[in-house]
């Protein structure tokens, strides 16, 4: 007779097994619209990877190198600017050196962090594992629907990023793929790798705001 203790362990590790599958992290751009807009300047308008690599151990270091350690340029800044925002994440081994940042609100950024950890945590992503980047709800974010004329806000280091619209328009394909529960999510894929994102079709994406797992089930 199986028991519901046994019953109870295998639900457990099928729900384990659907989030580890889960090696897209998606976020919402309602929930973190800053943030998003900073991700999709360093992406589309400067190229940066939207595959990454967890390195979470060498954070701090990667803060220091690209100028967001604590005291920052937006410590001291208005509430809807107090913390500064890194792409790739400093969490990553594309992180450090070379990232793009942008002083976003402190709550954005908080709840950034800890929906980043979760993923993580979820999806078994450990040190030097590889994570794809997606978002929803971009429409109308700044830098988000093709617009690469940096207003000043988007920094490397300390120095302004600039990138021509022109060039811009040659890094990355926008990538537009459905969930299985009708939700609509983009990925930048570059242009030197045609329909490598294919392979995501039949893969799961980490919502990260929802705590969920969701089957990618159609490229648009």
């Amino acid at each position: 007779m199986v028991s519901f203790r046994s019953l109870a362990l295998v639900g457990a590790m099928l729900a384990s097994a659907s989030l580890s599958q889960a090696q897209t992290v998606t976020f919402d751009c309602t929930k973190v619209p800053n943030i998003c807009s900073n991700d999709c300047y360093a992406l589309q308008c400067l190229g940066k990877p939207s595959t990454l690599h967890r390195d979470s151990s060498d954070s701090a270091e990667h803060r220091t190198e690209n100028a967001c350690k604590s005291p920052n340029r937006c410590s001291g800044n208005p509430s809807d600017s107090n913390s500064c925002d890194e792409y790739p994440y400093a969490s990553s081994q594309e992180g450090g050196a070379g990232a793009v940042t942008r002083c976003v609100p402190s709550h954005e950024n908080s709840v950034q962090g800890g929906t980043l950890s979760s993923f993580y945590s979820r999806a078994g992503i450990e040190d030097g594992d590889a994570y794809q980047v997606a978002f929803s709800s971009t429409s109308g974010l700044e830098y988000c629907d093709g617009d690469c004329d940096n207003s000043g806000n988007e920094l490397v280091r300390r120095a302004v990023a600039l990138q021509g619209r022109s060039e811009a328009a040659n890094l990355y394909t926008k990538r537009h793929f459905l969930l299985e529960d009708g939700q609509d999510v983009l990925v930048f894929e570059p242009k030197s790798q045609q329909g490598s994102l294919d392979s995501l079709v039949g893969t799961m994406t980490y919502l990260a705001h929802e705590d969920r797992s969701v089957k990618i089930v159609k490229a648009l």
